[in-house]
């Protein structure tokens, strides 16, 4: 046999990354569509190829039987995340090593390779565009929507704004236009501020989502998935297409800074386990330390998959489990083979904000990732991989 092997990584070229697919094409590979598609895991890549591999937890993948030769092409490529390479010499019969990070790594920018288009909304309590800094996407991808960047970035309650225009968040969620991300995020913004987010863009995020879309919420953007557990003012909105897919509660005091427990129970929820110790994320696999924990959820309904959980977290008011980590599949209700999109919540922050009314980025901190950080990583990147029923291996 004649192998290709090596470890892909992070925009940055730090952290190795789980699931990525890795080709040699025996034609020409076709550019991605743009917006919004219906990714589902199974359909083969294209190019045509002629071996492929996946990466394990630690981020590792080994090619077998590559043609051997000079200029062999090879394609490493996560959801909308692609870049192409050439390996100028496979030699036959030995191994044909590639791990060296400045190359195996994901798309910094535009140039070298595919990416997402991503909309960031900002918010006073979760800087999260700080977290797609670290992660390797460089500066010059983060612009307003009218700018040519890969990372359009919206303005929310007492969120950062860029140093140009900034629109808001609430005109991105009520824009017929969110077909043209393939990823929104939505940054805590300190309360639900229901006022932004009306029926119709409730219902604009669910129609967005079942057509291949790929939503990220943290706390208090629970509201787009269950808005009756809000406690500030009356609700007007509902969304019963998803507030099922979780067992929300008004919102209860209790412990910040607890430990997060990983579901081990199926092949990806064993492998984010393996892959944060590798990282240095936890220093007992299935454990790691989370700071600014929030209580608005309790367990994951099937088929959710439930991925971080606390069993007992001395809740003030209940002394109950807490979900702080969950993913659904979209649409709602439909068989596996008919679900396009992926909606994400986590029940803690970010917290990799140095200065909060500061522009992004002078607002981000620049020291090592968090543990927390490197899980909410491992989740982006999962978010944006091809869409299977939660339990299956990849």
């Amino acid at each position: 046999p004649t192998p290709v092997s090596g470890v892909v990584f992070d925009p940055a070229g730090q952290n190795p990354l789980y699931d990525v697919i890795v080709y040699v094409p025996n034609d020409t590979v076709q550019p991605l569509q743009p917006g919004v598609v219906c990714d589902q895991c199974g359909v083969l890549a294209s190019g045509s190829p002629l071996v492929t591999a996946l990466t394990g937890s630690d981020g590792r993948f080994v090619l077998q039987n590559v043609p051997v030769g000079q200029n062999v092409p090879l394609v490493i490529q996560l959801g909308k995340w692609r870049k192409q390479l050439v390996i100028p010499q496979v030699t036959a019969c030995t191994d044909n090593p590639m791990s060296n990070p400045s190359l195996m790594r994901l798309p910094a920018r535009q140039s070298e390779g595919d990416m997402p288009q991503i909309a960031v909304t900002t918010g006073g309590c979760d800087p999260f565009e700080c977290l797609l800094r670290k992660i390797g996407i460089a500066a010059s991808e983060f612009t307003s929507e009218s700018g040519g960047g890969k990372v359009h970035v919206y303005q929310g309650a007492g969120g950062s704004a860029l140093t140009s225009a900034t629109s808001t968040a609430s005109t991105l969620w009520a824009s017929p236009s969110l077909a043209t991300y393939d990823m929104i995020i939505n940054s805590c913004e300190c309360t639900e501020v229901p006022a932004e987010k009306p029926q119709s863009s409730i219902d604009n995020l669910v129609s967005y989502a079942n057509a291949g879309g790929r939503l990220f919420n943290t706390h208090y953007h629970y509201y787009w998935i269950d808005p009756t557990k809000i406690t500030a003012s009356p609700v007007v909105s509902h969304n019963p297409a998803w507030q099922y897919t979780a067992s929300f509660i008004p919102e209860v005091d209790g412990t910040t800074s607890i430990v997060g427990y990983i579901g081990t129970t199926f092949p990806k929820g064993e492998a984010f386990a393996e892959w944060l110790m590798k990282v240095g994320g936890s220093t007992a696999q299935g454990k790691f330390p989370i700071d600014q924990a929030r209580y608005n959820v309790t367990a994951a309904n099937p088929p959710s998959t439930q991925w971080v959980h606390n069993p007992n977290t001395g809740q003030t008011a209940t002394g109950g489990p807490a979900l702080l980590h969950y993913t659904f599949n979209t649409p709602v209700g439909l068989p596996d083979a008919k679900q396009c999109g992926k909606v994400l919540f986590s029940d803690f922050h970010v917290v990799a904000s140095t200065a909060p009314a500061a522009p992004f980025p002078a607002e981000c901190s620049t020291g090592p990732m968090t543990p927390q950080e490197l899980a909410l990583e491992f989740m982006l990147f999962d978010i944006s991989a091809c869409i299977q029923p939660g339990t299956q291996p990849p």
